[in-house]
Parts: C-alpha cells; sequence; structure tokens
C-alpha cells in the first residue's frame, strides 16, 4: 500500500490514491500506515539516492495542487493522520505523504486525480460495497484487493468485480504497468 500511494511521489497513473478498508480493522490499518508513513518522512530528498525512498513532485504547480487537495479535504470533513505539508528547509518540490481519513468516496477531493502523494483511507462493509466504491470514480487504471479469501479474488476479478484496466490482487497497485 505505501509503494503504490508514495512511489513517485503519488505522480502516476496507477499510484494508490483511494484505499477501502474493512471496518473491523480501519482503524488498525491506519494506525500501521501512519508508522510506515513516519519512516517516509526522513528520506524524501534526491531521488537518485539510494537512501531516499520519496523524492520531489515535478513542478510548484504540484506542490500548489497538492497543499490545495488537502485544504478541499479538510474543508470536506478530512483529518489528516499524517503529513499534509509542503517543505519549506530545502530547495525544490518536496511534500509529505499524506493520509486523510473521514471523507466520503463521491466527496468531489476524493473523485480527483491530484497526482500526489495523498491517500484517502474509508471503511467498507461488504465486498460488494468494496467495488461498487473502486468502480464508482471516472478514471480506474490500476486497482487492487489485498485478501486471503480466494473466493473473494475470484469475485473481484470477475466480470462482476473490478472494472479497471489492470487487477491486482495481494499486490499493489503501481509497478506491473512497466
Amino acid at each position: 500500500i505505501v509503494f503504490g500511494a508514495v512511489g513517485t511521489a503519488g505522480q502516476r497513473c496507477t499510484t494508490t490514491r483511494r484505499l477501502f478498508v474493512h471496518e473491523s480493522i480501519h482503524d488498525t490499518v491506519v494506525d500501521t500506515l501512519v508508522k510506515a508513513y513516519s519512516q517516509v518522512e526522513g528520506k524524501i530528498g534526491d531521488p537518485t539516492l539510494a537512501t531516499t525512498l520519496m523524492g520531489p513532485l515535478n513542478s510548484p504547480d504540484a506542490v500548489q495542487a497538492y497543499l490545495a487537495a488537502i485544504e478541499k479535504a479538510k474543508a470536506a470533513g478530512g483529518n489528516v493522520r499524517s503529513g499534509g505539508k509542503a517543505f519549506t528547509d530545502r530547495k525544490g518540490n518536496f511534500v509529505l505523504p499524506t493520509i486523510i481519513t473521514g471523507l466520503k468516496n463521491d466527496d468531489e477531493v476524493v473523485q480527483t486525480e491530484t497526482f500526489a502523494p495523498i491517500l484517502y483511507v474509508m471503511p467498507f462493509k461488504t465486498l460488494d460495497q468494496a467495488i461498487e466504491l473502486q468502480n464508482s470514480v471516472p478514471k480506474g487504471l490500476s486497482a487492487a484487493i489485498f485478501t486471503q479469501n480466494l473466493k473473494a479474488a475470484e469475485q473481484y476479478l470477475s466480470a462482476a468485480g473490478s472494472d479497471c484496466g489492470i487487477a491486482n490482487v495481494n499486490i499493489g497497485t503501481s509497478g506491473a504497468e512497466i
């Protein structure tokens, strides 16, 4: 999940930007992701260095779009759980990877591709609901399901499941397209 959301600083068509987590484990998953993101925060910088986990956004305009999306998310009731800021202590277009909870899938900011490392995390009750939520976005190049249930994986991959271009099982949304 972290690589899919943070890799290439969220600037890929296959970036993970919406994460639907079963309500029974939602809080645990969010807490785990926040801890993982804190490990990325100290390793943001020059993407040519082996120690770097996340590089810059591609332009100052991309930084402004990132900041504007975070403000829209807050205005819609979103809670920034991690990140949410641009770096001002260094030259370049560096931002913190961001996790936002408390929004609905149909909120405008959630439905908009920002091409920045912003992950919207939302709970779901049933697999059918999660698939419906996943499919209810105008764009859908890549999606993934993480499950130990073979029937759930098969349903997700079937004609009744994911309608995106690349459907993944137990692997992130980003990387397979290359």
